[in-house]
């Protein structure tokens, strides 16, 4: 039995694949150690293709099944890309698994030639379906985390217990050639990738698509310090000298985040650099001191607005001062800031529609620039709030009748709600000077990963006001 695995092909429609498609590889291994003596062969199908060569490359491999992993803002892409598959190979079983196909599992079954969607975590109940579907006579209803039609009708089953980490195989990492990727836009070191440390978030921000990573409990899940370490030291050993540590919230407490950069650090690699994510009130100076220690050279803050009313309102729990202090006690330490920004955030507050004003988001610029100013941050990434599937900011928006069309949420760069008085000019604008600033900050902090021509490419159509991306 052959079972391919595959993204999206980003040369039919760009999209950033910095890295690979770390749940592939992690359904890959897990695949590999279940049907370890049954003749089964795993095989990925990256991103770097048209949809021509993606179905090339499906016809040369003849697979018994075939799966796809996207998220909302590819999902355009995917669902064109299952229909080519369907009509080029129509008893081919499909399987459609990630972000969007856990959030979204009714209208793909409706609207797309989907056979089974997975929801949420993967690795045990694709090894059911590829079981499944090389007759192990375990009928579709039986396996937990799964959704499919029955009688013509969108239908789930049970909810699929969740794993502990470390009983997860380490990714695939002998499918992938580092050098087909571009990694982070800010880099100390190449090639880059990246490495699970943990799974889900205990917060509930308005705009987070919580169905995605909450689609049970525990809400979140850390591996060993040990095993993280482990995984550091494969990818060192195959070359690999900057690493992003992948989670939502890098320093969820004090101990875990210490005794991780303990355990890297003692590997010993002077020349091996590391990014990671952090929440701005749960930062001590003593945690920003060994993250130093172990070479972690930047950090990524969930800053969003400038106006505490709208951080209240998407229910971030967090205080602008805390933001400001902990961006000087990371730069104390020597680590750069890079701080995430959305424009046009709405929510519901008393029972009724609350979003940001073209005056509010002006606010949110004059932070930013009181930010790099004072040399508290480095980096920026700016986007318009983007109501995805499942989150709570969807459902607000579909309440309210915000929607401009439902594929808008493909580009964090176009404006995917009509909020009451905000224009598309508004919009633009304030887009505009976010990113004149994200610009300058970049140029001054340097770092700049030049291989990303493309999105270089992107931020200057939105600097001149020209619609450079669908060109």
């Amino acid at each position: 039995m052959r079972v391919l695995i595959a993204d999206p092909p980003q040369r039919e429609r760009h999209y950033d694949a910095a890295y690979p498609n770390l749940g592939i590889l992690y359904l890959i291994a897990s695949g590999r150690q279940r049907f370890a003596s049954d003749g089964v062969s795993f095989h990925y199908l990256e991103s770097h293709h048209d949809l021509a060569s993606h179905l090339e490359a499906v016809e040369r491999l003849r697979p018994d099944l075939y799966g796809i992993s996207y998220a909302s803002f590819t999902s355009p892409l995917a669902h064109r890309t299952v229909a080519a598959v369907r009509a080029r190979f129509p008893g081919l079983p499909i399987i459609a698994g990630g972000a969007h196909p856990t959030a979204a599992w009714e209208s793909i079954l409706g609207a797309t030639p989907v056979d089974v969607c997975v929801l949420g975590e993967g690795e045990e109940t694709f090894c059911d379906l590829v079981a499944h579907y090389a007759g192990s006579g375990t009928p579709l209803e039986k396996i937990p985390g799964v959704a499919f039609r029955r009688d013509g009708q969108p239908y789930r089953t049970a909810k699929r217990e969740l794993l502990e980490l470390d009983r997860i195989p380490m990714p695939a990492w002998d499918l992938v050639d580092f050098a087909d990727y571009e990694g982070m836009h800010f880099k100390r070191a190449e090639p880059q990738t990246y490495v699970l440390v943990s799974r889900g978030c205990p917060f509930d921000c308005w705009f987070c698509s919580n169905p995605i990573w909450k689609e049970n409990k525990p809400w979140v899940r850390v591996r060993r310090p040990e095993a993280v370490a482990e995984e550091v030291e494969l990818l060192y050993q195959r070359g690999v000298r900057e690493i992003y540590l992948s989670a939502d919230e890098f320093n969820l407490n004090f101990e875990w985040p210490v005794e991780v950069a303990s355990a890297i650090r003692k590997l010993g690699h002077s020349d091996l650099f590391f990014q990671c994510n952090v929440r701005a009130d749960k930062v001590t100076d003593e945690m920003a001191g060994e993250f130093a220690k172990m070479n972690l050279w930047m950090v990524h803050i969930g800053i969003e607005s400038g106006n505490q009313r709208t951080i209240d309102g998407l229910q971030k729990r967090i205080r602008l001062e805390q933001v400001v202090e902990a961006c000087r006690v990371f730069q104390r330490h020597g680590i750069r800031v890079f701080g995430f920004m959305m424009l046009y955030h709405a929510w519901e507050e008393n029972g009724q529609l609350a979003y940001e004003t073209p005056a509010d988001v002006d606010n949110t610029l004059r932070f930013s620039r009181r930010l790099l100013s004072e040399r508290l941050i480095n980096y920026m990434s700016w986007q318009v709030a983007t109501p995805y599937p499942g989150s709570r900011l969807w459902h607000t928006a579909n309440k309210y009748g915000l929607l401009l069309g439902s594929g808008r949420f493909g580009d964090v760069r176009e404006r995917a709600m009509q909020l009451p008085g905000v224009s598309e000019k508004d919009v633009r604008r304030s887009l505009r000077k976010g990113y004149l600033l994200k610009g300058w900050a970049a140029l001054r902090s340097g770092r700049i990963g030049w291989k990303h021509v493309t999105r270089l490419r992107q931020n200057l159509g939105v600097i001149l006001g020209q619609d450079w991306m669908k060109k």
